[in-house]
């Protein structure tokens, strides 16, 4: 061992080394980069965020720098990778994702990048694939407990500290003070939540009790809401500090402090007997030694005390700060290559919104996994290895080695390639020179010798206990006074004689139980094979389950069940396979001790191993070495392993040398050989089990087993035991011959013992003892066998032979499958090798087999939005950008509703009613996918299109609708009402351009939705017109006429609501070659049905011409009237829909010409207070009908649905009382626009006050109220 001078001189030479490498200018080097061999590497971070607001876990934004500056000093120095030189890949940013870092990873190793460090977030799956390609992957920062089984990744290494490393030093510091007893207080955050696991782990497997584990809500604030499951920390002290002294909390130092202030509230600070333990996984950095204890209540004076006083009684662990004293420089030099390329970090940027530069501990583990790798492949180089695309040589000279980190720190990578972590004790401590008196100091470094952990403490630095010693982990007494002995009663002579008569039964019991113990250690005494069942741990939640086997492919939790095929538990540090019996006691005679040393004595490669036996009831059982792939049962059962001709072979050899030697072994035979019985270790190595022992396992029975499983447990047996009563335990070594020809079956076969057999395993143990023909006996079907080595196939038939002596021993059969491994190696080792290589290339078929999986189902999920959201809108908000309201200053917009659609909706079923419009929309949808429109929503029977948005397309929106418009018309004229075949559907078409502003409205069920006085005007154009037309504006129709080719005709001055009179046309034609053609393939009969369509060819325009046609149309006919008091009210309107008052009248019973049915009106005086002295009436939804004058209208020619003559009502002021429909408005108003009410959806929710002529109405709270058909 180094002395301590030499030591502090080999430091003091790193340190100035390091300061030369530092300084000098890295673009220099002593050979020319074309003399030098290239090795390429890569580095895997999270580094440019999705979007510019998004910093969350971005490490290569602040860490990257380290990278090239370690690359730098490595090709600048002669001692290390002599003739080569490193290049780092230009890519290197993982998104932040397992999938981008995945998708980096396999374009890096594409690249000829032949080692990686990284990645920062996720690494389990990444090293999996590192390990397949036998490349090195050394981390700087990931966690994962996983990646430290080498088995599985034998070419990892990181040179960040696992939480189990940090938990090793919690351990020391617990069994330093001896606090043996703690509490564990944790938030459930995800960070938190694996450290308390990890302590719970380690504290059990080092007889640390834990009293009590809780979590709390976090972010803390002090309370908790209703939807919290978690308590507030004054509840978790009030259920825990009478079983606590040790409290370890894991959480944000804002909720320390918080738990420290319920403490203190608690009155438990002061007395000394409570402290804390708190775990930071980050490093104190200088100026934090006075602002960590004060936080945001710095300014606070009386406050101050207070937290020193908690802080008294709080025991810190962090990550060991820098002792290089130029670790300032090694800051710069990174923050300089953060902006240089491949990374061009914008540090200003980074510093405005507080995200850095912060270069810390994560940098410098990046620089040591860097310089750690060039160590390791110039060792493995100059040892004469190829450590460049070996991973697992350069790994192995990874493992074990010693490194001085640039912090200046000492660290070591163990045997599961993890990084040793340097954690030190701080407490709070006193300091005149500082701004508040106290400052948070390290008082102790925990150090590594061997194996273990040493608490070693500063010689300088005290820890100044509350009530001058560290407390107790248990009151002397226990924590409820049951260890000490209750207050002596003053009964001397009493006391006397029990004491006396006590002590003497005491006496004799103690000595019985002495005297038995000892007889009974005197008989068992040479029995090396007898294991106390307290020695073996019974893990419910074992460790080993977490290792990943290849029998299964499955989710985390089916590997756990698949590792554990039997009982399993620990016994002296080895995990060991557990057969109970079910016996109430053993014998141990002679001849049972006899086979158990036997057993004990017998040792081979592919026999498992005999570890010992429990013979104490209740806990009988057998313990035998554990083989963590399971049984060749369960292998053949997994169509996931692929088991080709090596493979074959070898499990055969392993099962030929372990049954010869058995056969030649006292034991004679096995008597049970089945495919369950054979076990395959970690290392594919199949050994042969559940031999011997038949006196110890006389008289076991399953209970649990029916029929069907204990018949089945008999298909391996040969037929000649089968028929004997009285056929011997152990068998015989034909039998065994015959059960060894079974499992060959099953290996070629895969499909059980006896193939695709439909008979049950009764059925087949009845034929297999008594065949129908004796010359035919029953065997497996061999014709369903394919792809089988013939000397397979005939020494199987061999070994099945009815006639026991026909049937050839080991030795033969050995002789006979020699052909089967021809060009095998005879290393198994090797062979195990190639196994593994080709196993690793089929898991990459599944890893690309599920990647395309995902990909498919990723598209579907894309299409479903893109119908629900424009394609731009979708993907902002699959971006998780906010969608802002975009302003378009020419749109073309289209409405559309069917005329009489409500009276064809009362004479239809609902269901009829859902096929017409599922019909017509399908038809819709079909025509408008031609054009570059957007539909908005449909509503009933109205249909809303837009061409402009969300992307541009100049003045071509106008033709894009119209064009649509042209086409739809045309379509509808053809449609088919299924169960209306006589009537025609009125297709009536607005068509408007103008601005608009479009947003998206919701959260739960976002809409894309329009807004603007477009959308009214153009609502109006649509309900002003006639049916089986389009209706234009003017500034729609300028568009039309730029761009040509359409036809209008001028229709005239009409009178809109809000707008006045304005000038307006007909959309009557365009040009043939605008309207474009559906591109439906044609079909070989002349009609096909697709959804609602009828799709007919059209002969004579080409083979792929088609005709959309749909069911024969028909007449609408007027809504059912209804007619309950003799007032009734009508809302005739104007020939244009919408464009005038709907009127309150009295005329006949019907519907005016849009469908509107006809409400009936009922006396209902306790609506409002009348202020005239009239009668007067309302109608169900709150309108005045009475004290009105009736005045005659001339009738309108183009109201086919209303009375010739028809009498408009007035008020007594000669005013018209009706209700104005208006889609933004959304209100109920009279002739002179005062407002009567308001409409919510399709119902008058409310009345409001008019003028004085009309009275004042009150609300309508009427549930069962006639519905009023707004259409909005």
């Amino acid at each position: 061992m180094m002395t301590g001078s030499r030591w502090i001189a080999s430091l003091a030479v790193l340190w100035i080394v390091t300061l030369e490498t530092l300084s000098q200018d890295p673009t220099q080097s002593t050979d020319s980069p074309s003399d030098l061999e290239e090795i390429r590497v890569g580095l895997l971070t999270a580094a440019k965020p999705p979007t510019e607001s998004e910093f969350v876990n971005r490490e290569g934004l602040v860490v990257s720098g380290a990278a090239s500056l370690a690359i730098e000093h490595i090709n600048s120095r002669d001692d290390l990778l002599p003739d080569h030189r490193l290049v780092l890949s230009n890519m290197y940013d993982t998104k932040g994702t397992e999938v981008g870092s995945i998708q980096l990873l396999t374009s890096q190793w594409l690249e000829g990048v032949v080692a990686f460090f990284g990645p920062d977030q996720t690494c389990a799956t990444e090293a999996r694939i590192a390990t397949a390609w036998n490349l090195p992957m050394i981390s700087y920062l990931c966690a994962a407990e996983v990646v430290s089984n080498k088995e599985k990744y034998g070419t990892f290494a990181r040179t960040f500290p696992t939480d189990k490393q940090f938990s090793k030093s919690v351990l020391t510091l617990l069994q330093h003070f001896d606090w043996h007893v703690v509490s564990i207080v944790a938030a459930n955050q995800p960070v938190f939540q694996s450290m308390k696991a990890s302590l719970e782990e380690v504290f059990l497997s080092h007889d640390i009790t834990i009293m009590n584990t809780r979590d709390f809500e976090s972010p803390y604030f002090g309370f908790v809401m209703d939807f919290m499951k978690d308590t507030t920390l004054a509840d978790i002290i009030q259920e825990t500090y009478q079983t606590t002294r040790i409290y370890i909390f894991l959480g944000e130092n804002y909720e320390l402090q918080a738990f420290m202030e319920e403490l203190d509230a608690k009155g438990l600070i002061d007395s000394g007997e409570y402290l804390v333990v708190t775990v930071f996984k980050a490093s104190l950095k200088p100026e934090q030694k006075e602002t960590f204890l004060t936080a945001a209540d710095i300014k606070i004076d009386s406050y101050r005390p207070r937290r020193v006083k908690y802080f008294q009684s709080v025991l810190m662990l962090f990550y060991t700060s820098a002792m290089n004293p130029d670790f300032g420089t090694f800051q710069e030099r990174v923050v300089y290559y953060l902006q240089q390329p491949p990374f061009n970090v914008d540090i200003t940027h980074l510093t405005e919104i507080n995200l850095g530069p912060i270069i810390d501990e994560n940098a410098a583990n990046l620089y040591d996994a860097v310089m750690l790798y060039a160590h390791a492949l110039n060792s493995t180089l100059a040892a004469g290895g190829d450590g460049i695309r070996n991973g697992s040589t350069l790994i192995s000279h990874v493992v074990g080695r010693s490194y001085q980190s640039i912090t200046g720190l000492g660290r070591t990578i163990d045997a599961n390639g993890d990084a040793n972590a340097n954690v030190s004790v701080y407490t709070i401590q006193k300091d005149e020179n500082s701004t508040y008196g106290h400052i948070i100091a390290p008082v102790a470094i925990f150090q590594d010798y061997n194996d273990t952990q040493v608490y070693a403490a500063h010689a300088k630095a005290k820890i100044d206990w509350v009530g001058g010693r560290p407390p107790l982990a248990e009151p002397k007494c226990g924590f409820f006074g049951k260890k000490c002995p209750p207050p002596e009663v003053n009964h001397t002579g009493k006391i006397v004689a029990g004491a006396l008569s006590g002590v003497g039964l005491i006496i004799m019991i103690i000595l019985a139980v002495w005297y038995r113990n000892w007889r009974y250690e005197q008989e068992l005494a040479s029995l090396i094979w007898k294991i106390d069942f307290d020695d073996i741990n019974m893990r419910k939640n074992d460790p080993f389950g977490s290792r990943f086997s290849l029998i299964t492919t499955d989710s985390r939790g089916s590997i756990f069940k698949s590792q554990l095929y039997t009982k399993v538990g620990v016994y002296k540090g080895s995990v060991v396979a557990i057969k109970t019996l079910d016996k109430k006691s053993v014998d141990l005679n002679r001849s049972v001790r006899l086979e158990l040393k036997i057993m004990r004595d017998l040792c081979h490669a592919n026999l498992c191993a005999f570890v010992g036996a429990c013979a104490d009831a209740p806990n009988i059982c057998i313990i035998t070495e554990y083989c963590s792939r399971g049984s060749l049962q369960d292998i053949l059962e997994n169509d996931d392993i692929k088991l080709d001709n090596m493979f074959i072979a070898s499990l055969v050899s392993d099962i030929i040398k372990g049954m010869s030697h058995l056969h030649t072994s006292v034991l004679h035979s096995h008597g049970t050989l089945k495919s369950s019985n054979c076990v395959v270790d970690s290392r594919w190595v199949l050994k042969i089990s559940d031999f011997g022992l038949h006196h110890f396992k006389a008289g076991h029975q399953n209970p649990d087993m029916g029929e069907h499983a204990f018949y089945q447990s008999f298909l391996w047996k040969a037929p000649e035991l089968l028929r004997d009563t009285h056929a011997p335990s152990e068998g015989t070594q034909k039998g065994d011959i015959y059960s060894f020809a079974i499992i060959l079956y099953e290996l070629v076969h895969r499909n059980g013992p006896f193939g695709n057999c439909a008979l049950t395993p009764k059925e087949i143990i009845d034929k297999v003892k008594y065949p129908l023909d004796p010359t035919m006996p029953f065997r497996p079907n061999v014709m369903e066998v394919e792809d089988c080595h013939e000397c397979l196939l005939t020494t199987m038939q061999e070994c099945w032979h009815e006639v026991p002596d026909q049937r050839p021993d080991f030795k033969t059969i050995r002789v006979k499958l020699k052909p089967l491994h021809s060009g095998m190696k005879s290393d198994i080792l090797d062979n195990m090798m190639a196994i593994m290589e080709k196993y690793a290339n089929n898991l990459e078929e599944i890893v690309e087999d599920r990647t395309h999986q995902l990909v498919e189902e990723k598209k579907k999920t894309d299409n479903l939005l893109h119908r629900m959201l424009p394609k731009p809108v979708a993907n902002q908000l699959k971006r998780g950008m906010q969608v802002v309201p975009e302003s378009f200053d020419s749109v073309t917009i289209f409405f559309s509703d069917i005329v009489g659609f409500t009276d064809l909706s009362s004479r239809s079923s609902p269901l009829q009613v859902v096929d017409l419009l599922n019909d017509l929309y399908t038809l819709f949808d079909a025509i408008i996918s031609y054009y570059d429109v957007y539909k908005v929503e449909t509503i009933g029977d109205a249909y809303m299109l837009v061409s402009g948005l969300p992307i541009r397309n100049g003045i071509r929106h106008a033709g894009e609708i119209a064009s649509t418009a042209l086409h739809l018309l045309t379509a509808v004229k053809e449609f088919h009402i299924r169960h209306k075949p006589d009537e025609i559907l009125k297709l009536r078409i607005g068509i408007h351009s103008g601005p608009v502003v479009a947003a998206v409205v919701g959260l739960a069920m976002p809409r894309y939705c329009l807004f603007g006085d477009t959308v009214n005007t153009a609502s109006r154009m649509e309900s002003n017109g006639q049916p089986l037309k389009i209706h234009c504006s003017g500034q729609c129709r300028e568009n039309l006429v730029s761009l040509e080719g359409y036809d209008l005709e001028e229709r005239g001055l009409v009178a809109m609501k809000g707008k006045g009179e304005l000038l307006t046309y007909w959309l009557v034609g365009q040009d043939p070659s605008y309207q474009r053609t559906a591109p439906l393939d044609a079909h070989s009969d002349s009609t096909e049905n697709v959804g609602a369509l009828q799709i007919q060819k059209s002969p004579g325009h080409g083979p792929n011409a088609v005709d959309l046609s749909c069911f024969p149309p028909s007449t609408p006919d007027k809504l059912n009237r209804l007619s309950r008091n003799n007032r009734q009210v009508s809302c005739p309107g104007s020939d244009t829909y919408g464009s005038s008052e709907r009127v309150l009248g009295a005329s006949d019973p019907g519907s005016d010409k849009d469908g509107y049915f006809l409400c009936d009106v009922s006396q209902n005086n306790n609506r409002r207070s009348p202020p005239m002295d009239s009668l007067q009436r309302t109608d169900q939804e709150g309108f005045i009908t009475d004290g009105l004058e009736e005045e005659s209208t001339p009738s309108d020619p183009l109201l086919p649905n209303i009375t010739d003559n028809p009498k408009i009502m007035n008020d007594a002021a000669g005013r018209h009382v009706g209700f104005q429909k208006n889609s933004i408005i959304r209100s109920v108003k009279d002739s002179d626009g005062l407002e009567l009410g308001e409409v919510n959806g399709d119902r008058v929710k409310k009345t409001s006050v008019a003028d004085s002529g009309i009275g004042s109405h009150g609300t309508n709270s009427r549930d069962d109220a006639l519905q009023l058909e707004v259409y909005l």
